[in-house]
């Protein structure tokens, strides 16, 4: 998704616009009794792992691995709920079906990863061969199925790319790079990133339902993870403080989130990649 500010500014807002309406079907989805949806869940750091290491062994765009995240982890979330609702509550029946599942996890992983290439490029198909055959086993329309026939209109970088036109940084010299490197640390580091955010917010961890529910529903808002990124790549380009905190304001209008969450967020991403 190259970005070209004098074609697309007219379009920042209704994009901004689009992109809030997404976020609140995905919060009331999260606060929903009747349905399961926990934002990650599926995608710990081996899975992750290992996304990367086929996306870069396969030469694939990063957008496609952010893609196949998002897919991988809504079809597991969906397709869990969907065997829980057919299990008869024991114990047996619900180690049987885990243990089901976690056999056939690379092929839906690989599964996704076609679906996510096939939606980024308009020109070839990710070829069998190149992921030495696994994909003649998958059953993509199972997996397009169980996550409701819905790709992700908009990734996680695509928010990125969309938030630095917005806010006049998109041609900034190594902004780009700093955020693509910064996203692929976040899903590295997502968990303790949430946690310690959690901790600086609300000042303990998450006690009640309604609590981790609303940590959740902001663990699934991409805008706000875009926002902090950004924020956090300017720690590394030595902007004067006074322009970093004008920046700040203006990505805490474009999200609707309050800038202290969005500085914390921002700050705890900036320690962990120091230390890495």
């Amino acid at each position: 998704m190259d970005l070209d500010i004098s074609y697309i500014e007219p379009l920042l807002d209704e994009w901004l616009e689009e992109l809030q309406l997404i976020i609140k079907v995905q919060e009331k989805l999260i606060k929903s009794t009747d349905e399961f949806y926990m934002p990650y869940i599926a995608v710990p750091i081996p899975i992750v792992n290992a996304i990367y290491k086929i996306t870069e062994y396969l030469h694939l765009e990063r957008d496609i691995r952010y893609i196949t995240i998002h897919l991988y982890d809504k079809f597991m979330c969906n397709y869990f709920w969907e065997m829980y609702k057919k299990t008869d509550g024991t114990q047996s029946s619900w180690s049987q079906i885990c243990k089901s599942i976690s056999s056939h996890s690379i092929l839906y992983l690989m599964s996704c990863l076609q679906l996510a290439y096939k939606m980024n490029s308009h020109l070839n198909n990710l070829k069998i061969p190149q992921v030495l055959g696994i994909l003649q086993r998958l059953d993509k329309k199972s997996v397009f199925k169980t996550i409701g026939f819905r790709m992700p209109l908009y990734t996680p970088l695509n928010c990125i790319e969309i938030l630095l036109a917005a806010t006049g940084l998109k041609d900034t010299p190594r902004m780009q790079e700093l955020t693509i490197d910064l996203l692929d640390l976040f899903y590295l580091q997502r968990k303790k990133l949430y946690s310690h955010l959690q901790c600086l917010i609300q000042g303990y961890i998450a006690r009640t339902i309604e609590e981790k529910r609303s940590l959740m529903a902001l663990e699934s808002n991409v805008l706000f993870l875009g926002a902090s990124v950004i924020l956090c790549g300017t720690f590394f380009l030595y902007v004067k403080s006074e322009t970093i905190d004008v920046i700040a304001i203006k990505l805490s209008q474009l999200v609707d989130i309050k800038v202290n969450n969005i500085w914390d967020m921002a700050n705890i991403l900036l320690t962990m990649a120091i230390q890495e």
